[in-house]
């Protein structure tokens, strides 16, 4: 259904010569993968107002999607299982962060394992993205530096005795991508050759 808008959509736009016809497959793309975005993140926020936990889920959506964009990581194949994926993820979220936050040794314990782990791999080459190895290395440079900064915020948090809900809700956001580019890794989802 999504890709028949967005086919539509930009169909419109090209016979508008709005668009060039040689760009019309790549705004299609573009177009899809916003809308998901939107429906995803839009379905996590209201989840999120039904438990009461706005504020932290904001606070894991900026950690797990500025660091997703540039670790990449393991990613399903259709819109549906990837939607499923993320809400029953979110859903586990919501649970395990009040146990997480009752023990912060172990929260510490395993976000120091995911940051030392994305330090060393950085970023997977997921065949759609087709990086060039100047691109790869840019990304890899780029996701290090950003799980470096989550955390020294999150560490931040902590010394500064922020709520352990919020630390939590950014930690599992590191340990979530590390663990998605982990099973990129494992079940060699990424591009071998490069450009």
């Amino acid at each position: 259904m999504i890709e028949k808008i967005a086919d539509d959509l930009i169909g419109q736009m090209t016979e508008a010569r709005l668009i060039d016809k040689e760009m019309e497959a790549r705004y299609v793309y573009v177009f899809i993968c916003w809308i998901e975005k939107f429906i995803t993140v839009g379905s996590i926020i209201v989840i999120s107002l039904m438990f009461h936990k706005l504020l932290p889920t904001i606070f894991f959506l900026v950690f797990f999607l500025e660091l997703r964009k540039r670790t990449g990581g393991y990613h399903l194949d259709k819109f549906y299982r990837c939607y499923l994926a993320s809400i029953v993820s979110y859903l586990v979220i919501v649970i395990i962060s009040e146990k997480l936050s009752e023990h912060p040794q172990w929260l510490f314990a395993i976000v120091l394992l995911a940051i030392t782990g994305i330090g060393l791999i950085g970023t997977a080459n997921h065949p759609n993205m087709h990086m060039t190895s100047d691109e790869l290395m840019e990304s890899k440079k780029s996701a290090r530096t950003i799980v470096l900064l989550e955390g020294c915020i999150i560490l931040g948090c902590v010394l500064l005795d922020a709520d352990m809900v919020y630390v939590s809700y950014m930690a599992i956001a590191v340990i979530l991508c590390a663990a998605l580019l982990c099973i990129a890794k494992i079940l060699r989802d990424e591009q071998n050759e490069l450009i």
